[in-house]
């Protein structure tokens, strides 16, 4: 019974991936029964949390838990307090479980990662080609059409989000890379033959996502990728092939649709700002309705990263950025609760007169911020803390093709210059326990493994 409950949780962990493509719903049920069976098969795990950062992680959720009879809604800030803790144990009993996980369900898991990664690209590829010029771009092969920003793909997401998805988990497949490689090199039967096929898929993959990740028009998506790809080439010699063979691959692809595809045609700037869709643009085309008159029509898109640098107060992040700033001055020590921001944002005008703009949103746009403003200096002293010390058990890894890698899809959450998901969203915080879940469980087998 013992063996059966082992390979449902090998299951769950392998299956996130691809759950996370559904929504928010899915992902979050499969944590809990992941946890929920932790608890009644695998109790005397929890005799085995000893290590600082599970302490740590249970310190910050001590702190949440206090600060939310603080709050400024206390219900709220409590009710969310008191879930987080899901993720928390998420992130240490996937640790815990796989303590003696094997080479071969590593590669599993990072070839299940490749593989939805491809599949995400290939679907945003047709979005991007089922374009219309009265209408941008169109339904992906699901059905599902960009709801948001002109010029944004939403892939088979129901949000914006396939670059995020991509970049997040682009590292991994690197890791995958370096695995095959040394095979390669020790092998000489019919695994050296399949291996080196399997290497160039890989590459043409890992070329199918950069061009994805940069025309999911996602800007920290792209920025958080060159900054991965700019580590590991200068650090991982092994991953420099893969890494300039798929830039020249995905460059020229872009370069060639830039040049052709009716996205980049016909464009005149009506108006550019720093404000939220503060880029407005004229496309002018061919009416259906008669292919002898030309038709004109504006949308509104979001604003020049250049033009939001030069005015960024007067752009949204700038001015949710400057809006949470205020709140932390006036709840220094406790925060305003978790969740509350938006709730204090429009209840009072002190604050809501900063988002001239945009609006109250529900979340500051950045962890860093979002810790400070919600919980507080002291919780985000600790949160702090929490990222170093993860941080520096990557670090520690001595295996370069391993470790720069798993650097890189770290900071694609914890780069602190970036607008970000909430902590406390479903969705992002599942995919954020994951991709720390998965970083930590290959560190601790690269440690372990010299032939990793």
């Amino acid at each position: 019974m013992i063996h059966q409950f082992d390979k449902i949780f090998n299951y769950l962990y392998l299956l996130l991936p691809i759950f996370l493509i559904t929504g928010p719903a899915i992902p979050d049920i499969s944590i809990t029964l992941f946890i929920l069976f932790a608890f009644i098969f695998k109790k005397n795990l929890f005799l085995k949390i000893y290590e600082p950062w599970m302490l740590l992680l249970f310190v910050l959720w001590a702190w949440f838990l206090f600060i939310s009879f603080f709050a400024y809604n206390i219900e709220k800030s409590m009710t969310d307090a008191i879930i987080f803790v899901r993720f928390i144990l998420f992130i240490i009993l996937s640790f815990l479980i796989f303590e003696k996980i094997s080479k071969k369900i590593i590669k599993n898991i990072l070839f299940f990662i490749l593989i939805c990664c491809l599949l995400v690209s290939i679907d945003c590829l047709y979005q991007f080609y089922n374009y219309s010029y009265s209408n941008g771009f169109g339904a992906d092969i699901l059905g599902r059409k960009p709801d948001g920003l002109y010029g944004r793909l939403n892939g088979p997401f129901n949000d914006l989000v396939p670059g995020a998805y991509l970049s997040r988990l682009l590292f991994f497949i690197f890791i995958l890379y370096s695995i095959i490689k040394d095979q390669n090199l020790n092998n000489h039967d019919d695994n050296y033959k399949n291996n080196y096929y399997l290497k160039i898929f890989i590459y043409v993959s890992v070329s199918l996502i950069l061009v994805v990740i940069y025309f999911s028009g996602e800007r920290m998506a792209v920025a958080t990728t060159f900054l991965g790809f700019l580590i590991c080439f200068m650090f991982a010699k092994n991953l420099r092939k893969i890494i300039l063979i798929s830039t020249i691959i995905s460059g020229i692809f872009i370069i060639f649709n830039i040049g052709f595809h009716p996205h980049f045609k016909n464009i005149k700037i009506i108006e550019s700002s720093s404000k939220h869709e503060g880029l407005i643009i004229q496309k002018s085309f061919y009416c259906d309705q008669n292919q002898n008159e030309i038709c004109v029509k504006e949308f509104a898109s979001q604003p020049s990263f250049f033009k939001v640098l030069k005015d960024f107060d007067k752009s949204a992040y700038g001015e949710i950025y400057m809006s949470a700033l205020h709140m932390w001055s006036d709840y220094k020590i406790t925060g305003i609760g978790l969740n509350n921001f938006n709730l204090l944002c429009k209840d009072n005008n002190k604050y809501r007169k900063y988002n001239k703009n945009f609006g109250c949103t529900t979340h500051p746009h950045n962890l860093y911020i979002q810790s400070l403003v919600e919980t507080g200096i002291v919780g985000f002293i600790i949160f702090i803390i929490v990222v170093f010390v993860i941080l520096l058990k990557i670090i520690s890894i001595k295996e370069k093709n391993i470790k720069y890698p798993l650097i890189s899809a770290y900071l694609t959450i914890f780069w602190p210059i970036m607008a970000t998901g909430s902590f406390l969203k479903n969705w992002n915080m599942v995919f954020i326990c994951f991709i720390l879940s998965f970083c930590l469980i290959i560190g601790r087998m690269a440690k372990s493994n010299k032939n990793f």
